[in-house]
């Protein structure tokens, strides 16, 4: 979400002829309506409601602020310092406005600046002008709008991440938790939650590594997007990006499905890293060149692996992108000597290459001309050679130096495995420092290396000894049993009424008729064989009867609590609840419990948030889990009155509500005036 920042007067001020005006006339019915065009809001140091220093609060909104409206109607020494310190801090994205007519004039060192004027008395005339001035300036291209940046072109901006307010331990304690429970819906939520906060950007690259540690590939491009679309030359989130956009254009292509613009999106992000020179580390370069050189050996694996025979693979094979691809991966090991699975990459593609070059007239026809071949070919001899000698060394040196439960540790692990089967002629050595390596709680390293040995294979390399590998690896190994394919049920329900209620909605005696009508509706969805998966919080009535009957059918379900399980059954079985509170504990013992948050209520983070409620907070949660599961399909069955009670927060009509915003679910009511009927 793109943050604003306003600099104005606030009240009722002079010009300097003593003539009045309201600027927060001008703010509610020029600059509000404006920014509302784009759904964003603008805050002036007004809103700064937390104790403490009120100028390094305002220090940081200058620098934060994707966007800073600046009104100097009046001669205002505060408006004229807090711009002096926009314009030296940030390059771009500024815009002035002032109202006429007025008694004072620009001051001089502004006076070339181009302001959008607008009447003083009537400042909402003006509104479609300020709209289209706010549009041009987030789009613009342009290089700056800071007269000190336009003087000094080599001064370096403010990176607004290093001044960002630091992120709420409460917030990174629940980000950890979700990431140990391997809940992708939490992190999607979290990371809808954080908009529009002060430390927005620098907790969505926190939640964006976390998604990317669990694999939810999905989640973890709509966050990164979001931060490269205010910050396009964030390095890590453009090599997140980079990836993610490469394993996805994989995917679409195995499904029969071809993309090329994923391809296109990968490599235009490796390209904005590559092209910010001296902002980069060795180690972020280095990166960046590996992964573009893994996009070139994509394009050049996709170009002969569906081939039926080898002759025609190696001829097709035998080509400028795997040099491109050779060459990519060597540079990105020589910008960073630490960097050993870029190195290891390069090996094998050469040794590949070599392999390729066996076939003379092939190689030479893929040069443009024959001399320019055997020169390749002895430098690339020269190198594999180089590569051979360090390479060994350096795994050993990152196995050293990774701690225990480090990302790259298991490739490093497997690092001299992958060598001994470049080089090494006995089969069973390989297989042994394949298994010695392999643990089961990564296979998808094995996998990986299991799908290069096949890569090998189908081009005639060391042939028979991949498969020999395999089978010897896979022997050993203990997989888990094949994921059951499921349909996920969101289950919402009414409340039973509480005594006294004067409009009856789900009346006592009608528990029997709601448990029919529940337990009809999901042997129906269930039927055909299909595997149904059910979440469901635990609230007397509809939900508890939900859950009662999947232990009937023999469905999976799984209590969905916003709140630590004691705390929720305090606030929700209150008097005259009691045999419900018996229930609910009694579903406690026997089927899985997910609980959102540590305390009641919203956590202090998200507390001064406004229009969040925590009960409509777990319905989100539960909505986010569901789409961010491996379901076949979602639902949401729904026991439904379908009337939205007004001033009740988290009900059954929000839950509705959202489903059929998601786009993604498939919603079911049950008419719960149905209960009603004699």
């Amino acid at each position: 979400m793109t943050r604003v920042f306003v600099i104005r007067p606030f009240g009722i001020k002079p010009d300097s002829a003593g003539k009045l005006i309201d600027f927060n006339r001008v703010h509610d019915g020029l600059i509000t309506p404006a920014l509302g065009t784009f759904g964003i809001a603008g805050g002036t140091t007004g809103d700064i409601v937390e104790p403490g220093n009120i100028r390094e609060d305002m220090f940081k909104l200058l620098v934060e602020a994707d966007l800073v409206i600046a009104d100097l109607t009046i001669h205002n020494a505060n408006v004229f310092y807090e711009l002096g310190i926009r314009h030296a801090l940030r390059k771009k994205r500024s815009i002035l406005i002032k109202g006429k007519p007025v008694a004072d004039g620009p001051v001089f060192d502004l006076l070339t600046d181009r302001y959008l004027a607008y009447t003083v008395d009537k400042p909402e005339e003006s509104v479609v002008e300020l709209t289209e001035v706010i549009r041009q300036a987030l789009a613009s291209e342009r290089d700056t709008d800071s007269p000190i940046f336009k003087m000094l072109p080599t001064l370096p901006e403010v990176e607004p991440a290093a001044v960002s307010q630091v992120i709420p331990n409460e917030l990174i304690e629940e980000i950890d938790r979700a990431r140990a429970a391997h809940s992708m819906g939490w992190l999607r939520l979290l990371a809808k939650e954080v908009e529009g906060l002060r430390f927005e950007w620098p907790a969505l690259r926190m939640i964006g590594q976390a998604q990317w540690d669990l694999e939810d590939y999905d989640g973890a491009l709509t966050t990164f997007v979001k931060v490269v679309e205010v910050y396009p030359n964030d390095v890590a989130a453009n090599l997140a990006l980079a990836n993610i956009y490469e394993r996805r254009y994989r995917k679409e292509r195995a499904q029969g499905r071809n993309q090329p613009q994923l391809f296109a999106a990968s490599d235009a992000a490796i390209a904005r890293v590559l092209s910010l020179g001296q902002g980069v580390t060795a180690a972020q370069r280095a990166e960046a060149l590996a992964l573009k050189g893994r996009n070139k050996k994509t394009s050049w694996r996709l170009s002969f692996e569906k081939l039926p025979d080898q002759a025609e693979r190696r001829r097709i094979a035998t080509s400028a992108t795997l040099r491109e691809a050779y060459e990519a991966y060597r540079d990105a090991y020589l910008t960073d000597l630490n960097h050993f699975w870029s190195g290891l990459a390069a090996f094998q593609l050469g040794q590949i290459a070599l392999d390729l070059s066996k076939d003379a007239e092939e190689w030479e026809a893929s040069f443009p001309s024959n001399g320019g071949a055997s020169y390749y070919r002895e430098k690339l001899r020269q190198s594999v050679d180089q590569l051979s000698a360090l390479l060994p060394l350096v795994i050993d040196a990152a196995l050293e130096r990774l701690p225990e439960g480090h990302k790259d540790r298991v490739w490093a692990k497997m690092g001299p495995a992958d060598l001994a089967f470049l080089v090494e002629p006995n089969a069973s050595r390989v297989a042994r420092l394949y298994r010695d390596s392999v643990s089961e709680s990564h296979l998808f390293a094995w996998d990986a290396a299991k799908g290069q040995m096949k890569l090998f294979d189908s081009l005639g390399f060391r042939p028979n000894l991949a498969d020999a590998v395999i089978a010897a690896v896979e022997a050993h190994l203990c997989r888990p049993a094949a994921k059951e394919d499921y349909e996920m049920v969101i289950f919402s329900g009414h409340l039973i009424d509480e005594p006294g209620r004067p409009e009856p909605r789900f009346p006592p005696d009608r528990i029997d008729k709601a448990r029919q009508l529940i337990k009809d509706r999901l042997l129906s969805l269930q039927k055909e064989g299909r595997k149904l998966r059910v979440l469901a919080s635990a609230a007397p009535g509809s939900d508890i009867i939900c859950h009662e009957v999947c232990g009937e059918i023999n469905v999976d379900s799984t209590l969905c609590l916003p709140m630590p399980r004691n705390v929720y059954a305090s606030q929700v079985f209150t008097d005259g609840f009691d045999a419900w509170r018996t229930r609910y504990f009694n579903l406690l013992e026997k089927r899985p419990v997910l609980e959102l948050s540590d305390r009641a209520g919203l956590p202090n983070w998200l507390s001064t948030k406004a229009g969040v409620d925590a009960w409509e907070r777990g319905n989100e949660w539960v909505l986010r889990m569901a789409l961010s599961s491996s379901a076949k399909k979602i639902m949401l069955l729904a026991l439904w009155n379908q009337h939205e009670e007004p001033g009740r927060a988290g009900g059954t009509g929000h839950s509705v509500r959202i489903a059929r915003g998601s786009g993604s679910v498939d919603v079911h009511i049950i008419d719960a005036r149905e209960l009603l009927a004699n």
